[in-house]
């Protein structure tokens, strides 16, 4: 018997310092210039959500749930339910410093398995690349840094 659980595991590397990305992940002023779906409280029990587009289908996926765990600044934990597929799943979100770049890790497991697993993990995978792009290109403009920069008081 297979026990094969499927999960997805993403990375992105960034240009701009630790604190903005975490800055654009989490804080809602931020989020909503570059992703406005996109909700993540950054505190235990906080909102979480996102919609992101599947591909070849009409509706999108749409994620909500809570903030399970925090380190701020470094990982936020998400439990969220997913339609249109109705599934329970775990994000967790990682942004470290590597290499003179920040690197964000997204890895979501807990995802369906069965005859149409690899459809659903396709499905997220895809979701989450165009949200972590949609934050590469908004961060490639110098403007934005600098905005991000002067709400976290100019450091």
């Amino acid at each position: 018997m297979n026990s094969y659980t499927p999960t997805l595991d993403i990375s992105v590397r960034f240009d701009a310092p630790t604190d903005i990305v975490w800055a654009a992940l989490t804080d809602e002023r931020c989020t909503a210039e570059w992703w406005p779906s996109l909700e993540l409280a950054a505190k235990r029990g906080g909102r979480a959500g996102v919609i992101t587009p599947r591909p070849k289908k009409k509706r999108p996926r749409t994620a909500r749930g809570r903030v399970a765990e925090l380190d701020a600044g470094h990982e936020i934990v998400l439990a969220i339910e997913s339609t249109p597929r109705g599934f329970e799943s775990t994000v967790t979100i990682t942004v470290t410093r590597a290499k003179g770049r920040t690197k964000v890790r997204v890895v979501e497991s807990g995802l369906p398995s069965g005859h149409y697993a690899e459809l659903v993990a396709a499905e997220c995978r895809d979701g989450w690349r165009e949200v972590l792009g949609a934050l590469d290109d908004h961060l490639a403009e110098r403007r934005n840094v600098e905005r991000i920069r002067a709400r976290l008081g100019g450091s």
